[in-house]
């Protein structure tokens, strides 16, 4: 098995993390003339069209300060914080500049025991003293008595049962109506954004698969195992070595951009570098399986919803996991960044009884709602090594979505983007639960 994050770096909140540098977003226009400020003011810059024919792309940019994505407008600069103050706030008065914030470090969502492993869970005076794990191993004894007594008799219970039988599909794929699909994703790319993938897993002989590194000071393996699991659920083989089926779209051309690093963690440097390289690859669909925790309040990043938007006019779907910070039914979180974004659609996780995941975030925000709700506990994948293992999170439910919508992308060219979007919602099942926290329902495949 993949080596997992210790408890202690899964607790850690991405802001604690130390930010790595500075996003800064240039007018419509007038990027031109942002870039030519930066150089002006001693900057080395490079552009994103530097390194697309690289393997990876430098840690230290190729010793540039500045990193700028011209596709989006958008500028990394890694350091001389001080120095660049002064010439961003001339630029903002000029309206060159059109927003700069600190750079923020996003983790993976999901793992074997995710939902209680990612979650900070609050302290009660009274029972600080108490060990945690043996709290919510109690909570989670009890709650399984009572779904068992209360589920004991009548159709509910057979139904349960009937959706967790895994003797030819795992019961996510059994769900969303996966095996009664004929479609299976021939001519579409799709990107994962993740640890990476191993590419050399038995089930994934003779697949085509792109690689780039993109997370800073890691190595190119997925050494984390949390990229591998994804692409298994979204894009793994019709009939795996061992076990049942537990992949979906299982004829795409996979791109895989390592975008977090070998501890689970990357930065926006190394998200939006991702993006920008799926979308000059022609990916129709970008699935992130990441986030940073928002508060409440918090609005998306403009960033993000810009990267977003430029992304579905290019024909690109992108879908991102809400977010494993809820503590349900105590707490319900507000969805990640960069899924809070109304350009990005954002995946929440149910389990095999078609409930709210416990650690499932929610549109707490105003406008900022999950848009879909797909498995997410209990999910059988792959793992590097040619091993298997269940793991939780909306990471898991995100290449639910990826995959099905790969399908979807597969029946009908004009399936692209905004009209790919409105598609996978059309198709959903509805669900006995508020929009804040599964949107327009449950992930449903095309028949064909």
């Amino acid at each position: 098995m993949a080596k997992r994050l210790s408890r202690r770096t899964m607790n850690r909140p991405a802001d604690s993390m130390p930010r790595v540098g500075t996003v800064v977003r240039f007018t419509p226009q007038a990027t031109r003339s942002g870039i030519k400020q930066l150089e002006a003011g001693g900057f080395r810059v490079a552009s994103s069209k530097d390194f697309r024919s690289a393997e990876s792309v430098p840690n230290d940019f190729d010793g540039a300060d500045v990193q700028y994505f011209e596709r989006f407008g958008i500028a990394i600069v890694r350091r001389d914080g001080e120095r660049l103050r002064p010439m961003v706030e001339k630029a903002m008065q000029q309206k060159v500049v059109s927003g700069v914030r600190p750079e923020r470090t996003y983790r993976a969502l999901g793992g074997v025991g995710a939902s209680r492993a990612e979650v900070a869970q609050p302290s009660f005076a009274g029972v600080a003293a108490l060990d945690p794990d043996y709290l919510r191993g109690y909570r989670d004894g009890v709650n399984e008595l009572v779904d068992r007594v209360l589920g004991s008799n009548g159709a509910d219970s057979q139904r349960i049962a009937a959706r967790v039988d895994e003797t030819s599909a795992t019961w996510g794929l059994e769900a969303i109506r996966v095996p009664g699909s004929s479609l299976t994703g021939a001519g579409i790319k799709v990107a994962v954004l993740d640890t990476g993938f191993d590419h050399t897993h038995q089930d994934f002989v003779g697949r085509t698969v792109t690689k780039k590194l993109f997370a800073t000071r890691s190595s190119e393996d997925d050494v984390d195992g949390h990229g591998t699991h994804c692409i298994g659920t979204a894009c793994g083989p019709l009939r795996p070595t061992t076990g049942p089926r537990y992949g979906i779209a299982y004829e795409t051309e996979i791109y895989a951009g390592k975008v977090l690093g070998d501890d689970g963690f990357g930065t926006d440097r190394s998200i939006i570098a991702g993006m920008d390289w799926a979308l000059e690859q022609g990916c129709q669909i970008i699935s992130m399986s990441l986030g940073a925790t928002t508060r409440l309040g918090d609005q998306p990043n403009d960033e993000y919803e810009h990267i977003g938007q430029v992304c579905l006019d290019a024909g690109t779907l992108v879908i991102a996991a809400a977010g494993n910070d809820s503590t349900r039914p105590q707490r319900i979180a507000p969805v990640n960044s960069p899924a809070n974004a109304s350009t990005i659609m954002a995946v929440g996780a149910v389990d095999s009884a078609h409930r709210v995941a416990s650690f499932s975030c929610g549109g707490m925000n105003p406008g900022q709602e999950v848009d879909i709700a797909a498995p997410g506990v209990d999910v059988l994948s792959c793992l590097p090594g040619n091993s298997y293992d269940r793991w939780n999170g909306t990471s898991m439910a995100t290449p639910h979505v990826a995959g099905v919508a790969a399908l979807i992308a597969q029946s009908n060219a004009t399936f692209r983007g905004w009209a790919l979007w409105t598609r996978l919602l059309q198709l959903s099942s509805r669900l006995q639960f508020p929009a804040r926290d599964v949107g327009k329902g449950f992930l449903q495949a095309p028949p064909s």
